[in-house]
């Protein structure tokens, strides 16, 4: 039995008052809502991004856009994460920002191509271009995921739409053999392949602490101003 796909309610997070991290929306794709909840929203959340939303790629583009600039507004950094067809979502959200005049500071999309194009809310899409908005954006994809990927390696690559963006595409070989799923499955640790953990899970933390620290430092900056 083929199960339809339905839009999920967002997965707000219990955030304590005066919470001033990053604002995190982790978006995932066509029936992808448990595992992104099992794997990916788990490890931010314990990781410390503890306001990271999870959304359906079905979920309104507006709406979303609405929950990162109040955000904003309060003078926090914003990161957009998209798995499979929530690559896709990423990438229309920061248009929506670009839209409103607000700086993404992170955009990360995971195996967000290949037949995944072929659903007509991507036709005439692309999702191959970081808008101008976005600070940096990582584009991870598996050689070996025909859901996730594109036959022509070329049609792979984020591109970046100005200079002084910096935007990273990271490609795992055919020859590791690592799937769709596979790309984003964080626990138990003793399923993670090794190469996801060193050069996806490990560089998104990453980021995302570098955000943190450029909060911080720009805090201190605006009080010793002061």
């Amino acid at each position: 039995m083929i199960r339809i796909p339905f839009p999920q309610a967002p997965d707000y997070p219990a955030v304590e008052p005066g919470f001033n991290g990053p604002k995190v929306a982790a978006i995932h794709g066509l029936m992808g809502h448990d595992l992104m909840r099992k794997h990916l929203l788990r490890m931010m959340r314990e990781s410390g991004y503890h306001d990271t939303t999870m959304y359906s790629h079905l979920h309104p583009t507006k709406a979303i856009a609405d929950d990162l600039s109040e955000a904003a507004g309060a003078n926090r950094r914003i990161a957009i994460v998209g798995y499979s067809q929530g690559g896709f979502e990423a990438i229309k959200v920061a248009r929506e920002l670009a839209r409103r005049d607000i700086t993404v500071d992170l955009v990360v999309t995971i195996a967000a191509g290949g037949l995944g194009r072929t659903l007509p809310a991507q036709w005439g899409f692309n999702p191959r271009k970081a808008p101008a908005n976005v600070s940096r954006c990582l584009n991870f994809f598996s050689e070996s995921d025909r859901l996730g990927s594109d036959q022509k390696p070329e049609r792979n690559l984020m591109k970046a739409s100005q200079s002084g963006q910096y935007v990273e595409n990271i490609v795992f070989p055919k020859d590791e053999h690592i799937s769709h799923v596979r790309l984003v499955i964080c626990y138990p640790e003793s399923r993670v392949h090794p190469t996801v953990r060193a050069r996806l899970l490990d560089p998104l933390q990453n980021e995302l602490a570098s955000l943190t620290r450029q909060h911080h430092l720009s805090g201190n900056a605006e009080r010793a101003s002061k």
